[in-house]
């Protein structure tokens, strides 16, 4: 077979796939199966893109397989269904000003339960989470998850530098990006003392995840409006850099975190 066509089938059976989970005649064991059997098939296809992640400026300890961003992980279809289902459930909200624990302003937030969303969304949700079980967490692992959560960020908002709370959540913390472009930065926490930062470009419908020392002993934040990316080709060196202003408008994600353990609470 052609490149082409070999492609255009793989596109095909995709949707296949992801139409049949999404089914409405589709039951949980089935769901399951089918999103057993997309992952065995397309993961070998889905690799981290290392140009959107800057190491120039890392810190010795810094491990690149806990910090990375899979480009076009969504198709523009399914960002589409993911875009408006959050459109619609923030239509009627405020944006914070501010939140509990200080660190993200201008804001809205609400949570996307399994049981609240359409068979199409609940689609996207479980894939990605069977993506993440696959690749970022423990093989043979039973893994519960939390709810998910969508972000809406003005242009003028800020998440600034944090770790996400360990006291409930588990080992990862994904997001999907959606409608803008931004940067988000790690940073080893304060008290480790060491200096240095990692970027990660984070266009729209790509997939970053954190994991292992990124999660736990990294800060992460999203940089303003105007914020530089430097594109090294992946490499971390500064030969044939590439630099690209980024224009950070309102923006979406969609947060994953596995559950704590039993045994880690």
């Amino acid at each position: 077979y052609s490149s082409f066509s070999t492609m255009t089938l793989v596109v095909v059976l995709h949707n296949w796939l992801r139409r049949a989970a999404a089914s409405s005649s589709t039951n949980t064991n089935t769901m399951h199966n089918v999103l057993c059997l997309h992952n065995k098939l397309f993961s070998s296809l889905i690799l981290p893109t290392d140009s959107l992640v800057n190491k120039t400026h890392a810190p010795p300890s810094f491990d690149p397989s806990t910090a990375v961003v899979y480009d076009s992980f969504l198709s523009q279809e399914e960002a589409n269904l993911l875009e408006q289902e959050v459109a619609v459930r923030m239509k009627k909200r405020r944006y914070e000003r501010g939140h509990w624990d200080a660190v993200i302003l201008g804001y809205k937030e609400v949570e996307l339960g399994e049981g609240t969303v359409g068979n199409e969304v609940l689609a996207i949700m479980k894939r990605t989470r069977s993506f993440l079980e696959h690749h970022h967490l423990v093989c043979n692992k039973m893994v519960e998850w939390l709810p998910c959560h969508a972000i809406d960020l003005k242009a003028d908002g800020k998440l600034l530098a944090h770790v996400d709370s360990v006291r409930f959540s588990g080992d990862v913390v994904a997001g999907i990006s959606l409608l803008s472009t931004c940067i988000m930065r790690l940073q080893r926490h304060q008290h480790q003392q060491e200096e240095g930062f990692v970027d990660l470009l984070l266009p729209p419908r790509s997939l970053y995840v954190l994991k292992g020392t990124s999660r736990y002993e990294f800060t992460h934040e999203i940089l303003n409006n105007g914020a530089v990316f430097v594109d090294t080709g992946g490499t971390g060196e500064n030969n044939n850099n590439t630099t690209m202003t980024v224009s950070r408008e309102q923006r979406y994600s969609i947060i994953f975190r596995d559950a704590k353990a039993p045994e880690e609470e």
